[in-house]
């Protein structure tokens, strides 16, 4: 039996009720954009769903209608279960910060004591396209371009901001994610 998830109309609208944020509206669509181009190119090589990756994508960052800290996904799942969503588009969204947080490191940064650390191919996707900057990437159909992408990123969060532990493991998970989807895309 297959899931049946919110239309991206009824995620719209729940993105629109809680974020009044235009820049954090824009960056959560050009997530999903994204998402999907990444969730198409890896579709060859393996099963991905569209539907969730999209969904996922839309809402990913949700949790920033309350708070901006590392904590933000797991807000925002917690806003999605208030609407009945699926587990598989709320584990998305707790998930898909930095490179997510095993239960440990978790604890160290005030969330439950659980794995926070993206499994499934979705859950990786949404959590790697939200890295490949804000807005719009005019190279994400260049898969060999992603790492330098996310590279940069993580560059400039560890100048900004002293990155620590588990920041820093957790900035290499999703480095991980990223060379593993790069090597699937490049297999031919």
């Amino acid at each position: 039996m297959s899931i049946v998830y919110p239309s991206l109309e009824e995620a719209r609208l729940i993105l629109n009720d809680y974020l009044s944020d235009s820049n954090i509206i824009r960056h959560c669509e050009a997530t999903c954009q994204k998402a999907l181009r990444i969730a198409k190119i890896l579709s060859a090589k393996i099963q991905v769903d569209f539907d969730l990756v999209s969904i996922g994508a839309l809402l990913h960052d949700l949790g920033r209608a309350r708070t901006h800290d590392v904590t933000h996904g797991y807000v925002g799942g917690k806003l999605l279960e208030l609407y009945d969503y699926p587990a598989s588009i709320v584990k998305i969204v707790e998930r898909h910060v930095l490179g997510g947080f095993t239960a440990e490191e978790a604890v160290r940064i005030g969330l439950p004591e659980r794995s926070f650390v993206p499994e499934t191919w979705e859950e990786k996707i949404v959590c790697v396209a939200d890295k490949l900057g804000l807005y719009a990437w005019k190279e994400i159909d260049q898969p060999q371009k992603w790492l330098e992408k996310m590279d940069n990123r993580f560059a400039e969060l560890q100048q900004n901001y002293a990155v620590t532990e588990p920041y820093h493991t957790s900035m290499q998970r999703a480095k991980h994610f990223v060379n593993a989807m790069v090597r699937l895309a490049m297999l031919k």
